[in-house]
């Protein structure tokens, strides 16, 4: 049946843009995304104007420090003990850091641009998603009776994985305005405040998962991941739709001042940087006990749960973290395009891209020099080589192949960490017996993770990565197991034996134990919450790019992965599809 061009105002903007052939193709899809921009001039302005604050203002939010003036992350709550007041604090905190990311965004553009690898929705989708999200899962919940708009709460409701359900057509449409998506935030930050002032369900203590007030901080939680997904996406962004916001944190100071020697260009890597002060350490064979304990006071999501006994195989790992510098060597070897270092997959999305260099490096000069800057998060600067690398598995795993042969062992003997490995390495003050013990995020500010002395960069202690050896080693000799960026596991993602999904976000997890998303360990810098607690384990398609990079393993012997043996996802609800 043919559109109804009369009352489908989309199909009818697609049907007038129609094009024969594929030349004409990309000006007709920007047109019909630009069709959205309403010459707001407002959101060009380097302050944001009023209006735009929805919840608190970031000076006047739990979390700003005010010597230092800018906004950072509260701890991740206690579930035992955590007051009305507390909730509400970390729910402004959470709620103001997005409203002062997205104020980052320079005029309408950048809010429906679609993604340039159309892996997304617009940004648009991602500013109003977690306030939608709030109201759809806490009326499943049953915390809340109705919703506020039913057609914002369906078209913000579900995101994109390129999953076989996803809707990209989305990215053509037509979208409410900023200020309309502004509107329909104010009305649920004031019903999600009102409903934490009063609602009976945290009248008693502890909060468990069978407590209808769970959805309150699973939704705080899910709004925490957006704001870091939604940081990747700004970043991704061509540099003059940003700007840094004046209350975000700062760029950690190695990530902007390059400390080449005298007379070195910073667009080339220096002799002897990060690169060579990169070795192995030996890790001993040993336990470790994965899974979260459902008796732990914070809020986790069901993919934590379960437990598994892994006996981890004595190995070699990295002490610091992949750098820029490092990296180069690979990239300036001809390392994107020799096909032998590459997976199958790996090399059908490299040669897809035409990748020659990592996602956030810009090309300074002519390709055969290959001189760089660095992208960061708002930013285009000097290229910091001590940074670690941002890159994808894909990436990863062509570096460790060639390391390999470089040094003249068979491919495979560098590698990534398995998820198991990277419990090994983390710092014993943490862990007992192979299981975590303290969570150091259920008691630090972002600040606390700032003071000297700290040996993690997250819960937004600053505004970027740091150099790799710029935060002391923990007493076991490594530097960034937590924090920094993410780091790449071999582990396809897979649930853990004693896992149950959890009815109030029933999807969150089961779509992805499908062999084709990776395990993605220790948090980054934009992780705060939830993401930044020794019990996450996320995980993203090989392919994506994250705040992300890896170490390298050196081993003779292949690991025990969380994807070996796993217990199938669960069959789908009675009735399902």
């Amino acid at each position: 049946m043919a559109p109804n061009l009369d009352t489908n105002p989309v199909a009818a903007k697609r049907a007038k843009l129609a094009v024969p052939d594929e030349a004409a193709a990309q000006p007709a899809r920007e047109e019909l995304w630009r069709s959205n921009l309403r010459n707001d001039a407002s959101l060009s302005e380097v302050t944001r104007p009023e209006w735009w604050w929805t919840g608190k203002k970031p000076q006047d939010s739990p979390g700003y420090i005010k010597e230092a003036g800018y906004l950072s992350s509260l701890p991740l709550p206690n579930l035992k003990t955590t007051t009305r007041e507390q909730a509400l604090q970390y729910f402004d905190n959470t709620w103001s850091i997005t409203e002062t990311l997205f104020s980052a965004l320079v005029g309408e553009e950048p809010f429906y641009r679609p993604p340039y690898h159309e892996l997304r929705h617009p940004l648009i989708f991602y500013y109003g998603h977690p306030a939608v999200l709030y109201i759809n899962k806490l009326r499943v919940a049953g915390v809340l009776d109705k919703g506020i708009n039913e057609y914002y709460e369906s078209i913000f409701e579900v995101g994109v994985d390129e999953m076989s359900w996803d809707d990209l057509s989305k990215n053509d449409m037509d979208w409410p305005s900023v200020r309309e998506v502004n509107d329909y935030r104010r009305k649920a930050y004031e019903v999600v405040k009102n409903l934490i002032q009063t609602h009976p369900s945290l009248d008693s203590l502890p909060v468990t998962e069978s407590n209808s007030a769970w959805s309150i901080f699973m939704s705080f939680e899910h709004e925490r991941i957006h704001i870091e997904t939604s940081s990747v996406l700004m970043r991704e962004l061509p540099e003059h739709l940003v700007r840094k916001p004046a209350d975000w944190p700062p760029y950690h100071p190695s990530a902007v001042a390059w400390t080449g020697a005298a007379g070195a260009e910073s667009s080339n890597p220096p002799p002897a940087g990060s690169a060579a002060r990169n070795v192995l350490q030996e890790v001993a064979a040993g336990d470790v006990l994965i899974g979260k304990p459902r008796a732990w006071p914070s809020f986790g999501w069901d993919n934590e749960y379960g437990e598994r006994k892994i006996h981890v195989r004595q190995f070699q790992a990295s002490k610091h973290l992949v750098s820029n510098g490092e990296y180069h060597a690979f990239v300036k070897a001809g390392g994107y395009a020799t096909e032998r270092f590459w997976s199958e997959a790996g090399w059908r999305w490299r040669t897809f891209r035409n990748s020659k260099w990592p996602t956030f490096w810009v090309k300074d000069g002519p390709e055969g020099l290959h001189k760089y800057k660095l992208r960061l998060q708002f930013d285009v600067v000097d290229m910091a080589w001590d940074l670690p690398v941002d890159v994808n598995y894909h990436e990863g795993k062509a570096f460790c192949a060639w390391k390999s042969e470089q040094e003249g062992v068979p491919i495979g003997t560098y590698r990534l960490l398995s998820e198991a490995e990277h419990h090994r390495i983390r710092d014993t003050a943490n862990m007992a017996e192979g299981r975590v013990v303290h969570d150091p995020v259920m008691a630090l500010t972002g600040a606390a993770f700032k003071a000297p002395g700290s040996t993690v960069n997250t819960n937004f202690a600053f505004g970027s990565q740091h150099a790799v050896d710029a935060l002391p080693a923990a007493a076991n000799g490594f530097h960034d197991v937590m924090g920094s960026v993410w780091q790449w596991c071999e582990d396809f993602f897979a649930a853990l034996p004693g896992f149950k999904v959890h009815p109030f976000y029933d999807d969150f997890s089961t779509p992805c134990f499908d062999g084709q998303h990776n395990v993605i360990m220790g948090g980054s810098w934009a992780s705060s919450g939830q993401l930044a607690s020794l019990f996450a384990r996320y995980h993203f398609r090989p392919h994506f790019f994250q705040h992300a990079g890896f170490r390298m393993v050196k081993s003779t012997h292949q690991p025990i992965l969380t994807s070996m043996d796993a217990p199938p996802p669960p069959p789908p609800p009675r009735g399902g599809g």
